[in-house]
């Protein structure tokens, strides 16, 4: 691969963890006052799934093959949905620096779904990195209701687990499939699938939400911009990264996620840090760290073995 295509490739990944970390800010400025959890589920999901579809109108769409359809809407429903409604209720109800910690966990959960699925064997390595990662966001979960007052709520860290759970399933599920097709072909059902779930949320709750009935014009750019940037555009730009970079150094820039939406927190005055939270986040790293050092090793092994 050339040397422009390798940096292509990461500058695509930055920006798109940079819209990652600005979502945290903006999701929290948004909730609960202008919207709940479920109201921000509808805008993202329904929002992106509908520039998707525009955006396939002027690209040429790869077909879907037959034996990839439940994929994609399990992908979709069970995975995109969830993790977007139980990511936005996290937020609503806790800070903005622990939600961004417990998200860096799916690398690590996608290894466990795999060693599940695929009944792969878990080295001591790769169990430690495990232990080690689930370990720290279980700690910042218990820490966290001694300082609900703060905005740091057990409840919202639990809702900040299940969606890290859900996006791992997320990608797990997807892992085939992005490489096949056009990420525009493939989001626009993905989305398409997860609409089913976030559409009926839309019809409970939209009408009670306060942007209906007292817009104002910050609420509405800021949530044009939820919907644009890290709900569509991060989206698409991952598929175009991974090709490049490959799945392992682009799982690695969701790690750069909490280092920035911290900073972004205290910058915007919404969030202070606590002492756990940063042996917390050293913790988990070290073993995502511990754990892709195991998956490489064993890719690796796998090629040598079959003379690659």
């Amino acid at each position: 691969m050339k040397g422009s295509e390798f940096a292509k490739g990461h500058a695509l990944m930055f920006i798109a963890t940079v819209f990652f970390s600005f979502n945290f800010i903006m999701l929290k400025y948004m909730m609960p006052h202008w919207m709940n959890g479920f109201d921000a589920t509808f805008f993202r999901i329904v929002g992106a799934m509908v520039l998707f579809w525009i955006s396939s109108f002027f690209i040429k769409n790869t077909p879907i093959d037959k034996s990839d359809h439940w994929t994609l809407f399990f992908s979709g429903l069970f995975g995109l949905f969830p993790f977007m409604v139980f990511f936005n209720l996290a937020l609503q109800y806790s800070s903005v620096i622990d939600v961004s910690i417990i998200m860096t966990t799916p690398p690590v959960l996608v290894v466990i779904i795999t060693a599940l699925v695929d009944k792969e064997k878990v080295s001591f390595q790769n169990g430690l990195g495990l232990f080690l990662s689930i370990g720290g966001a279980v700690f910042l979960i218990l820490i966290g209701k001694s300082h609900a007052a703060s905005g740091r709520d057990m409840i919202g860290n639990i809702y900040a687990a299940i969606s890290s759970i859900a996006y791992a399933y997320y990608l797990f599920s997807l892992r085939k499939c992005s490489s096949k097709y056009h990420p525009v072909s493939l989001l626009r059902w993905v989305f398409l699938a997860a609409s089913i779930g976030a559409i009926p949320l839309g019809i409970v709750f939209l009408g009670k939400a306060h942007i209906m009935h007292h817009p104002s014009t910050d609420a509405i750019l800021i949530l044009l911009c939820i919907i644009l940037f890290p709900s569509f555009l991060s989206f698409l730009l991952i598929p175009q990264s991974i090709k490049r970079i490959g799945q392992q150094l682009v799982s690695m820039y969701q790690n750069l996620i909490p280092v920035l939406a911290t900073i972004l927190a205290i910058l915007f005055k919404m969030d202070k840090l606590y002492w756990d939270q940063p042996v917390a986040i050293v913790v988990i790293l070290i073993g995502v760290y511990i754990s892709s050092v195991a998956v490489k090793r064993a890719k690796d092994a796998q090629r040598l073995a079959q003379g690659k």
